[in-house]
């Protein structure tokens, strides 16, 4: 037992001895090709981190210069326009496809198109924004309810120069329960209400109105400056750049206004009624995430041209 202790101790001194390189060979670990390939799969995830990392820090810096924009907006509104709770009275035109409303002078204000079926007036993304649980934009609102699809199509008719029927420009609760009974025949706040609903809501206001599930087609139907009432669910849209004190989290089934597309950024005005700080700037992927998240429709509210122009 001794002697083959001793015997095989002594082998690799005789085999280094016989071959130098062997106790350098022996050490070198053999080339894994899972390795090697799990290597660089590493590496490259480690870029395209890196990459969307800094495009993502592009797009919020894009985005910080928006809000900025719209800041100014306002402030430019507020020096030329006088506080109103009244909705502007309706523009009369008779061209089918029209010029561009007027922006405030010296601001970066998005200017949207205005037409004999949407007679759109300066910043009424801005002045025509209502929430639908208390706070700045519905000062009476509840807490929080399923308001949104009264609040949305509100925003929408109120921007074509029309309002609830026996309202003119209020931003209170009684608003959204009016919306809620003409939509539904019933003031129930427990449930939301669907695309149907309120299609009949915007016939009893005097508007008309054309669904389609075709995302270029509604995203058309914005850029002519008519707003849509666009069903969705936000978290899956713009909810994570944004504190949930300034636009209320939700996941679920959702309807906000898109109510402009401002051609120098690509980007388009919401009017969600989940938000505090007025209208927001959504990319169009935000956009089409959020909407095909849920529901996949758009409603189109516009006027009849022929009452228009009469």
């Amino acid at each position: 037992m001794t002697t083959a202790l001793s015997t095989a101790q002594t082998l690799p001194a005789a085999a280094a001895a016989a071959n130098p390189l062997a106790s350098l060979t022996g050490r070198v670990k053999k080339l894994d090709p899972n390795e090697l390939i799990a290597v660089a799969t590493k590496i490259a995830v480690e870029q395209q981190a890196a990459a969307t990392a800094s495009q993502r820090a592009a797009a919020q810096q894009q985005l910080a210069a928006l809000e900025a924009q719209k800041q100014a907006a306002v402030a430019a509104m507020a020096q030329t326009q006088a506080p109103t709770t009244t909705a502007a009275a309706p523009q009369t035109q008779t061209a089918p496809v029209a010029a561009t409303s007027t922006a405030v002078a010296g601001s970066s204000a998005v200017a949207i198109p205005s037409s004999s079926v949407a007679p759109r007036s300066s910043h009424d993304y801005w002045t025509k924004h209502i929430a639908q649980f208390k706070g700045k934009y519905l000062a009476d609102g509840p807490t929080m309810l399923p308001n949104c699809g009264p609040a949305s199509t509100t925003m929408a008719l109120r921007m074509i120069g029309l309002d609830i029927p026996g309202f003119s420009g209020q931003n209170s609760e009684s608003v959204l329960d009016t919306a809620r009974v003409l939509a539904t025949g019933r003031n129930d706040p427990s449930v939301g209400t669907t695309d149907s609903e309120l299609e009949t809501l915007i016939t009893k206001s005097g508007a008309q109105w054309s669904e389609s599930n075709d995302f270029s087609q509604i995203t058309g139907w914005v850029k002519q400056g008519i707003p849509v009432v666009l069903s969705g669910n936000p978290a899956k849209g713009w909810d994570s750049r944004y504190r949930n004190e300034d636009v209320q989290h939700f996941d679920g089934g959702h309807w906000v206004t898109v109510s402009g597309f401002d051609q120098a950024t690509g980007y388009f005005i919401v009017n969600d009624p989940l938000s505090q700080i007025g209208p927001i700037y959504v990319s169009e992927q935000e956009l089409r995430n959020y909407n095909n998240a849920h529901g996949k429709l758009g409603i189109a509210v516009f006027r009849d041209a022929a009452q228009q122009a009469a």
